[in-house]
């Protein structure tokens, strides 16, 4: 069995009004100070994951096999897929839980920038 096979996946599907989420995207767009970083959903949307872990650790938290116990992360590490010019990268946004939505747009904008001068 390869150890992605004993990764526990789950799915959930839901449908929300996201009006509210739209107007907030529009006032960060408007009251923008830096025109080169251009904000998107996904800030938003990686600050409210950190949130929901925060209400649920245990979807934070990894099995060690071994000595069969749960270890419960205090840190939300989140990784999320974004295509460049020079490929697919995957920055890892470190202590999401300790940064606010335009911190989250930052980071996320300077992964981008980095992989498009350094590759």
């Amino acid at each position: 069995m390869s150890l992605a096979a004993k990764v526990p996946h789950f799915h959930y599907v839901d449908e929300i009004n996201c009006n509210a989420l739209v107007e907030l995207k529009t006032s960060f767009q408007k009251n923008n100070p830096y025109p080169d970083v251009k904000h998107t959903f996904l800030p938003i949307l990686v600050k409210s994951l950190s949130m929901a872990l925060t209400k649920y650790p245990s979807l934070n938290s990894c099995f060690k096999e071994d000595s069969m116990e749960v270890i419960f992360k205090g840190s939300h590490n989140i990784g999320v897929a974004m295509a460049t010019p020079n490929g697919l990268v995957v920055p890892n946004i470190k202590n999401v839980q300790s940064l606010s939505i335009l911190q989250v747009s930052f980071q996320s904008y300077d992964c981008f920038m980095h992989t498009l001068l350094f590759r």
